[in-house]
């Protein structure tokens, strides 16, 4: 018999020993502090630094932030608080059951029309909650590649701050790791290196307290199509099959996100202010400078409130997320001047980047039918056991990064080498013209094509869901689109919708990759042993099989995997950055973007960790600058060595960064920094 179906006999059972200990679902949770969280009433005039945005990154850099007590910090969201729906935000399995998408939590957005997709206008649920999408997401806690993260700092020609070693330090600070109960391990096949982890951050990631096994045939079953296991992705590559830790904290298995990890846990802070219900309307400015200056920030609860203007003493930071931070700066009058006048809104500077290179994961999933236990079987059954935290922390995490080569096998070179002799005719596959723009693409267009390609670097995640009555999915969705799309506005209203094109396939590459990873996916479903365990093929079918046919089902069916980036570029101005290597705007003298907007290529990783890493070193850095311990002038760029681990074992370990006199260098900020801005390790 089956794994899963052992596992759920004994789950199932009226009164076991394990159901009978654990405590029930209406006693997991500690009570959060609510301390920082206010009305409009506790407001004060004027504040040092207006974060506009309380979400998975914005949260951390007012943590940070308020940890000088001479600094006032508010943090203006759009959002509510959450605080009446903690059971079904804090419950692992109720984001699959009972989630927030949809929701009044839930921004709601639709895309315009994707001419490439049968003319959809596809869902983008981005979370409207204190904790932003990190509160309503699917959990899926992991990293991305050192290559990703080292192409970023080439790009922006900052390889000392920007680089893999400190981003690696810094997502191995902020973290807690457990390790899987025994018989989580044993079941779920799982595999990890402590080393690659960090042990005193106030993020925790680990696993369910429970697993189908289905999850411990998953890394045999992609052996067997081709895909190697992978022992822990974490420690700089990722491609590979695995089983991957979640967002969970394992003391009371609830979500773990940046509410919950920065702030419920502070003592208390007169010097931070939250204020949920309220949406940033636009920024007035000071333009008496060459570089204009942010003087207040302006928010209003709903379309019939009144305006509501707070004076900002020092910065003002964006962290609204690859929507809600563009939109913030085309309604203040900050981007591509051809958008601001069409949508009838005074330039006050032009800035051809915001908006602009937009990058999503797109995806769908095949399906089967089964009669084994899948996650509703025990969901559905009303049994002791389906009350319990431990049931109720699953999440199935079981996971591929899949390489080129794996997908295309001896047609990888000829295939890369036609992508890159169409790159004048990928240039029209932009929605714009400017030149700035389009020299920024031939930037991202060549590490893709040139770099990612031939290399390691996944280009699809496979992954296995558990979450539908009788069936199982594996899903697929692309990680390094060539096509780009953008965020534009059509009205001067904070309260009406953006204009969002993510631009879904409009580069045919990007197309035949995701064709690819389907049929790896049936190869991966036809496999043994999970072969054993699956029925007939129900979704798209058997009958859906040339390259034709394929095409269309996913014009039909494909959708985002929720994890945009790009909008608001850390790049040079000159190839369509917005913010430079200080995540300062272009033009402007204190206004910053810490968020997942300023990464300006897509990543093979969910988006929750990466924000929350910007987060924690975006306000490490603003908090430098602002208290003279790092300097923006004279900066230089030496590349550092990279730390790398093995393709199987994932088993390279970070080294702690000490004291270094070049400024922008994250030693720098570990070193003057310490003492007062390592806040996750006292937690």
């Amino acid at each position: 018999m089956h794994r899963a179906t052992l596992l759920a006999l004994a789950l199932l059972a009226p009164l076991t020993t394990l159901a009978h200990d654990i405590p029930q679902r209406h006693l997991r949770r500690s009570t959060p502090s609510k301390r920082a969280i206010i009305d409009s009433s506790s407001l004060s005039d004027s504040y040092d630094y207006i974060v506009a945005g309380g979400g998975s990154a914005g949260l951390v850099v007012a943590s940070i932030l308020s940890e000088d007590s001479n600094a006032t910090v508010l943090v203006l969201e759009a959002g509510a608080s959450g605080d009446d729906v903690a059971t079904r935000r804090d419950t692992p399995g109720d984001t699959y059951y009972d989630g927030l998408g949809g929701t009044s939590y839930d921004w709601n957005f639709k895309t315009i029309a994707q001419s490439n997709l049968a003319d959809r206008n596809l869902a983008w649920s981005r979370g409207k909650i204190i904790g932003g999408s990190g509160a309503t997401n699917g959990m899926y806690f992991t990293r991305p590649p050192q290559a990703e993260i080292d192409a970023w700092a080439s790009l922006i020609g900052d390889e000392d701050y920007w680089n893999w070693d400190n981003f690696y330090n810094v997502m191995k600070t902020i973290e807690t790791f457990t390790p899987p109960t025994s018989d989580a391990e044993s079941i779920g096949d799982i595999t990890y290196d402590t080393s690659v982890h960090g042990t005193s951050g106030p993020f925790h990631s680990s696993y369910p307290a429970v697993q189908l096994g289905f999850n411990g045939n998953w890394t045999t079953s992609c052996l067997a199509a081709g895909i190697e296991s992978r022992k822990d992705p974490h420690g700089g590559e990722n491609w590979g099959a695995f089983v991957s830790t979640s967002a969970i904290n394992p003391t009371n298995w609830t979500r773990s996100y940046s509410r919950s990890a920065y702030i419920d846990p502070l003592p208390p802070r007169s010097n931070l202010d939250i204020l949920p219900g309220a949406t940033v309307v636009r920024i007035n400015w000071d333009t008496s400078s060459s570089e204009i200056k942010a003087k207040s920030v302006v928010w209003q609860a709903d379309t019939t409130d009144s305006e509501h203007t707070i004076t900002v003493n020092k910065e003002v930071i964006l962290s609204g997320g690859v929507v809600g931070s563009p939109h913030i700066m085309l309604l203040s009058g900050v981007g591509p001047s051809s958008v601001l006048k069409a949508a009838g809104i005074d330039v006050v500077l032009d800035l051809p980047g915001v908006g602009q290179n937009v990058q999503d994961h797109v995806g769908n999933g095949i399906n089967w039918a089964t009669q084994e236990a899948t996650m509703p079987t025990i969901e559905n059954s009303n049994s002791d056991f389906s009350k319990t935290a431990e049931w109720l922390s699953f999440i199935s995490d079981a996971i591929a990064y899949v390489n080129l080569t794996t997908l295309m096998g001896d047609n990888m070179t000829t295939w890369i080498s036609t992508v890159r002799n169409d790159y004048t005719a990928s240039e029209s596959y932009i929605p714009s013209t400017d030149s700035t723009i389009v020299a920024g693409y031939k930037s991202t267009f060549d590490v893709i094509t040139q770099t990612y390609y031939p290399s390691a670097v996944p280009q699809v995640e496979i992954l296995l869901s558990l979450n539908a009555a009788n069936t199982v999915t594996i899903q697929a969705a692309l990680q390094h689109p060539l096509s780009r799309g953008q965020i534009t506005v059509n009205s001067t209203s904070a309260f009406d919708t953006p204009v969002i094109d993510p631009g879904y396939f409009s580069h045919w590459a990007d197309r035949d990759i995701l064709r690819a990873a389907f049929k790896l996916v049936r190869n991966i479903g036809a496999a043994q042993p999970i072969a054993e365990y699956l029925g007939t093929e129900s979704s798209p079918g058997t009958s859906v099989s040339s390259d034709d046919d394929l095409n269309t089902w996913m014009n039909a069916n494909v959708h985002t995997d929720y994890h945009p980036l790009g909008s608001m570029s850390m790049l040079p101005k000159s190839l369509g950055g917005v913010v430079d290597k200080y995540c300062l705007v272009y033009g402007t003298s204190n206004v910053r973007v810490v968020d997942a907007s300023v990464f300006p290529l897509s990543m093979s990783s969910h988006s929750g960790a990466p924000s929350f890493a910007i987060g924690y070193q975006g306000g490490t850095l603003i908090r430098g600058i602002n208290n003279g311990a790092i300097s923006t002038t004279n900066s230089t760029s030496s590349s550092n060595s990279s730390s790398n681990s093995s393709s199987t074992s994932s088993s390279s370990t970070a080294t702690t960064s000490t004291g270094g006199a070049a400024s922008m260098r994250m030693p720098t900020v570990w070193g003057a920094l310490a003492a007062f801005v390592f806040i996750a390790m006292v937690w």
